[in-house]
């Protein structure tokens, strides 16, 4: 049991760590996108700052709500709170999120291909967490019903 406490711990403070680095990255994101885009500006003569500032603000937000959720799932773990029904919404909202990520980076991946797989990697990544969240809900069907027999 200590084990998995060490473990869960260690995750949740590497879901901390990453909160902070978004953070830091939209400080940062101006500075980043323009170096970038200078490149970009000499191999093609366009620029593709405002869609890429625009796709990674609204990227970084959805990616903040997805690190709170985790950190909340790791929270309802840490105190032996696994299958309840708070832990499937918040599956749930993990996978919207890697959903809206993966809608988000649809329109810049028209303007740089490599996008696409962001949009595929996230969408995958959504579609498991579907599947993980169904079976946590029938894994507190059965709970709920081992609870009630005698």
């Amino acid at each position: 049991m200590k084990k998995q406490n060490y473990s869960v711990m260690t995750t949740s403070i590497l879901v901390k760590a990453v909160f902070v680095l978004i953070i830091v990255c939209c400080i940062f994101a101006p500075l980043i996108v323009r170096v970038y885009d200078n490149g970009i500006i000499a191999l093609t003569g366009r620029s593709v700052y405002m869609p890429m500032i625009i796709t990674l603000y609204l990227a970084a937000a959805v990616a903040l709500v997805l690190v709170t959720a985790l950190d909340r799932l790791l929270s309802n773990i840490r105190h032996d709170k696994v299958f309840i029904p708070a832990n499937v919404k918040i599956l749930r909202l993990i996978s919207y999120c890697c959903f809206a990520v993966s809608v988000i980076f649809i329109y810049f991946s028209f303007i740089r291909p490599f996008a696409w797989l962001v949009v595929i990697a996230a969408a995958f990544f959504g579609l498991i967490l579907r599947v993980i969240k169904n079976v946590f809900e029938q894994a507190i069907i059965l709970k709920e019903e081992n609870d009630f027999t005698i």
